[in-house]
């Protein structure tokens, strides 16, 4: 039964945006529910546990979870909480453990979640505590590329129908290579802004010409070639691509991509250019020639909350958002380029970030415009490019015809309408996997 419809926060035509989602407090409530209660979430990487019996701390919205790899190499993601009275079970950010004990009472739970150990059962429980119910609540667990995906709703579909037709573009960056990737960080921070903005302007290429304009100085000195202008953007051959509410953006075609890569300067690029040539034959024969050569991800957004490669924008509150940035590269790239590679990630991205900063000044003001009473009677104006997307002859999705569109975002904010008024997963649409993926590459690797 398709529940009656609640929301309607974007109107199709015009792109008007209602400015409520990003400050009301029972909105924010409903969302942790039906959206991060219900969607598939990236919680961590398989590097970052490595060996039997390690364990990373993350979250799914904001539900305290760990990532743990058993005994038997198996992957699990638990609810933090102690089945007694809801104690976290674990403190640390990340270690190696076979058991987690609760330090309230004592109950102790094995690194697969059962419950192993409660102090004085024959005493205080007169032999009739059902320890075989009390496991850890375990969340529907699968990867893609390394990356460790986690939902609470065990009727949600796939991992590999929810990423849909925007894995053929993932692939480009995590599933590369045989070795697969790493994932170092997270760098961590706070901002007083609604998770939306964040993911919203992943696909917001408008706002890069101005906004980052001194950042694309800097950069364009270290990288030795000239930034590009606003009249580059508007006709740049680059396209924004839509899939079950994620955001891809295309880079031009037939370029290494180097131009944009976070730590490539004018003294390593020879370096980083031989490294794509050495590569390339492994890369056409994981994700055919066409892929390989033709196409460069640029921003995107995983729905609900996974941004820019590997980043998480956690839900703090209608105007708190913690983010956790991650670091992604080839497991088998040399050394010097991951070193080259985090650095210039760090130098870009968080708080003190050369282009976060500009970001960061953008959302905040968003967010001041939507709390004020009088702000809010007049909708975000969200209607670039209405009617210029559909399907495309070689990029599967809902592509839009410019580089500087904003069709994702509409696109992001419909998706965010069928989860928020969804009874269940059976009401929320998944649109089928039409693109050919070349290669070896899989889902898992």
């Amino acid at each position: 039964m398709v529940a009656t419809k609640k929301y309607s926060i974007i109107d199709a035509e015009t792109g008007a945006l209602d400015r409520r989602i990003f400050v009301d407090a029972d909105i924010y409530q409903e969302e942790l529910e039906k959206i991060f209660g219900r969607a598939w979430q990236m919680v961590g990487h398989v590097s970052l546990v490595p060996k039997v019996n390690d364990f990373f701390h993350s979250y799914m919205g904001e539900d305290p979870v760990i990532l743990t790899r058993d005994n038997g190499g198996r992957l699990h993601v638990f609810l933090n909480m102690c089945r007694h009275r809801g104690n976290r079970v674990v403190r640390a950010d990340e270690g190696n453990a076979k058991n987690f004990m609760c330090t309230y009472h004592g109950w102790t739970f094995s690194n697969d979640g059962r419950l192993e150990h409660v102090p004085g059962i024959p005493e205080a429980y007169y032999d009739a505590l059902a320890m075989d119910e009390l496991s850890l609540i375990e969340a529907k667990v699968d990867t893609y590329a390394g990356i460790v995906f986690a939902t609470w709703d065990h009727e949600a579909p796939s991992l590999e129908a929810y990423l849909g037709d925007a894995r053929w573009y993932l692939d480009t960056v995590f599933n590369r290579r045989d070795g697969g990737t790493v994932a170092v960080g997270p760098i961590k921070w706070l901002q007083p802004v609604n998770w939306k903005t964040p993911v919203d302007n992943c696909s917001d290429n408008y706002h890069v010409p101005v906004t980052h304009a001194s950042a694309a100085a800097v950069k364009a000195r270290f990288i030795g070639r000239p930034r590009p202008t606003m009249e580059q953007q508007l006709v740049s051959d680059a396209r924004h691509v839509s899939v079950n509410g994620h955001s891809i953006t295309t880079r031009p075609t037939g370029s290494t991509g180097l131009e944009i890569l976070a730590g490539v300067t004018k003294d390593n690029r020879e370096r980083f250019e031989r490294y794509h040539e050495e590569t390339l034959p492994e890369v056409e024969r994981r994700l055919g020639r066409f892929r390989a050569t033709q196409v460069r991800l640029g921003n995107h957004s995983l729905f609900p909350n996974g941004v820019l490669g590997f980043r998480l924008a956690l839900p703090r509150g209608p105007l708190l958002t913690e983010f956790w940035d991650f670091t992604v590269f080839d497991k088998d790239a040399p050394e010097e380029m991951k070193q080259a590679l985090s650095a210039g990630h760090a130098q870009n991205n968080g708080a003190t970030g050369l282009n976060e900063q500009d970001d960061i000044d953008n959302w905040r003001q968003v967010s001041e415009a939507s709390r004020s009473p009088v702000a809010r009677k007049y909708r975000q104006h969200v209607s670039m490019g209405v009617g210029r997307a559909g399907a495309h002859d070689d990029y599967p999705g809902v592509v839009a015809e410019r580089y500087i569109s904003e069709s994702n975002q509409r696109h992001f904010y419909r998706r965010w309408e069928e989860f928020m008024n969804a009874e269940s997963w059976a009401d929320i649409p998944i649109e089928p996997m039409t693109a050919n993926f070349e290669g070896t590459a899989a889902l898992h690797g």
